[in-house]
């Protein structure tokens, strides 16, 4: 598969139904959803953009942001037609909780929670002073060829919709550099906002920093949760993460989270370790 271009999209949105305080979406898959594990199934920054694609979609009764999502990945998120429900399930002027589900058919594969928080523009002296990276660096001038780790057939459809420049880390609980972005569209012929484009790409924090044999073992995370400090102001955003694994089969990934400017978010993640 190529390279995705401004003009393609990971999802096609094919029915809306909304009422009060919930809407429902029919999503087609498009094949840059896809990712590293199944062929069958897609990647989980796929699943994250889709869900925070659905909540920024929901009203609020003042001017609000994402301040925190997080999602529970059931099983394998199909690379099939979804049925996608969103809710509000706490009302406010001040805070107000969402709810996405997932359906594949009957079947609820993902469930996510946001948290939304009201803005204001008075507060402007406890503004923090602009914040440096030198540990990130700068964003990449140049996108070299990516080289997909052993263990995989071929290079996963979404990081094909990426822009994407890992680091190495060389041994487990060393901090490594990620820098990515999104190259196409979440939603056909749809503009999405920058905290949705952030969502694509958190979840590259599950294997930053991740030193594991890929053609021995696997490394699912079944969560993700992005506590987000601000939105983006550039497209490169750099993912400075920690992976640390216990022999009971279970693995942690964090990250901090950075654009341009400085950082934005903190990511966990889950990993569910298995020998392949």
């Amino acid at each position: 598969m190529e390279k995705a271009g401004t003009d393609d999209a990971l999802f096609e949105r094919t029915g809306t139904e909304t009422r009060d305080d919930a809407e429902t979406l029919e999503i087609t898959c498009r094949p840059y959803a896809g990712g590293p594990w199944n062929p069958d199934h897609q990647h989980g920054g796929a699943v994250s953009a889709l869900v925070a694609y659905a909540v920024d979609r929901m009203p609020s009764p003042v001017p609000m942001r994402v301040a925190r999502f997080t999602l529970d990945m059931f099983r394998g998120v199909p690379l099939t037609p979804l049925r996608v429900e969103t809710r509000v399930t706490r009302g406010g002027r001040r805070i107000q909780g969402l709810e996405t589900t997932i359906y594949d058919g009957d079947t609820p594969v993902t469930r996510a929670t946001a948290l939304r928080v009201r803005t204001t523009d008075g507060l402007g002296e406890l503004e923090a002073a602009p914040a440096s990276a030198p540990d990130l660096g700068a964003p990449p001038e140049t996108v070299p060829e990516f080289e997909m780790r052993s263990g995989f057939a071929q290079i996963p459809p979404f990081v094909q919709a990426c822009d994407l420049v890992p680091g190495r880390a060389r041994i487990c609980g060393e901090p490594s550099i990620t820098w990515a972005r999104l190259r196409c569209r979440v939603v056909a012929d749809e503009e999405a906002s920058p905290i949705v484009r952030l969502a694509a790409v958190c979840d590259f924090a599950s294997g930053t920093g991740n030193v594991m044999d890929y053609t021995k073992y696997s490394a699912i995370n079944p969560d993700l949760s992005t506590s987000i400090l601000r939105a983006p102001r550039s497209d490169w955003i750099g993912i400075r993460g920690v992976t640390t694994r216990s022999p009971d089969g279970i693995g942690q990934s964090t990250a901090s989270i950075h654009d341009a400017e400085g950082p934005i978010a903190r990511v966990n993640a889950t990993l569910l370790l298995d020998r392949r």
